[in-house]
């Protein structure tokens, strides 16, 4: 069966993106081939496709994989792909929210870890990706393109201004790496910025050890509010600890006070967040 370019399937459904939905599609055809070279998957690997849009990668992945379910939360999007567009077994159209798909379930039922791909829209990127790299036991890889400045934000290194909570969070839970560089010329409707492609490989376990997952959190989110303060005058946020308990722990994690929080490394931030967490618990029992 020949694929159908993007472009002729718009005109002969009348497509128009949805802007509440962040819909962009891709209408270069060769980015898919990129895309899925990228991805380097084998003829064994079960894929979940993010956003299947059109079937333009959801088509080319089949060709690849071994299985592919294709998350769309447009319901006329899923209808016109189940109905009209692939007509392959090995590919499950899902009508739903990739937030509420059960990776677990998927990954357990074919007995191996899953690989997940997809162009994710804006307004729900980093929150998809949070919860994402989280899953580590039943994902093992994750090839998502991203509008430029979250792309930037993933990948950026202590001290920069992109350096923030979404940083840490993909340090913590994988590799990641930037794959691909996609112009605005290659998507309907044109976006405002380019898009980079990023290729995960996940961790069966957290980067650093953490005593408590949601507190770190919270913790490198209060931190980040007050990015521009010394750490020591920054730390005052996180709670009425005692200031030479404060001083003790700059001293053991060999932490310059001085520093500002927008420099800490990942380690510095876990050895930080882990002592006051475990001061807590003492103090609470």
């Amino acid at each position: 069966m020949e694929i159908i370019s993007q472009r002729k399937l718009i005109k002969d459904f009348s497509i128009l993106p949805r802007k509440n939905m962040g819909q962009n599609f891709i209408v270069q055809e060769e980015i898919f081939n990129r895309i899925v070279e990228c991805c380097g998957f084998t003829k064994d690997d079960i894929v979940v496709e993010i956003g299947a849009g059109l079937g333009g990668l959801t088509w080319r992945l089949a060709e690849q994989v071994k299985m592919v379910f294709a998350i769309e939360k447009d319901g006329k999007l899923a209808n016109l792909l189940r109905t009209k567009i692939i007509r392959k077994s090995n590919v499950r159209i899902i009508h739903q929210d990739a937030l509420r798909f059960d990776y677990q379930k998927v990954a357990n039922e074919a007995g191996q870890a899953l690989n997940v791909v997809g162009n994710l829209p804006f307004y729900i990127a980093s929150l998809l990706t949070i919860e994402l790299l989280k899953k580590g036991n039943y994902i093992s890889r994750m090839v998502l393109m991203y509008q430029k400045e979250v792309a930037e934000r993933i990948t950026a290194q202590p001290g920069n201004k992109n350096y923030g909570f979404l940083t840490l969070m993909a340090n913590l839970y994988a590799d990641s790496v930037v794959v691909l560089s996609v112009g605005k010329e290659a998507f309907y409707p044109r976006p405002k910025v380019e898009s980079k492609v990023i290729k995960f490989n996940l961790l069966p376990f957290p980067r650093e050890p953490l005593e408590d997952e949601k507190f770190f959190a919270v913790f490198v989110k209060t931190l980040f509010s007050q990015r521009r303060k010394t750490l020591k005058n920054a730390m005052k946020a996180t709670g009425t600890f005692p200031s030479e308990f404060i001083e003790r722990l700059f001293t053991e994690g060999t932490i310059d006070p001085k520093k500002r929080p927008e420099t800490l490394t990942l380690k510095e931030f876990v050895f930080l967040s882990n002592q006051l967490f475990l001061y807590l618990k003492i103090m609470n029992t």
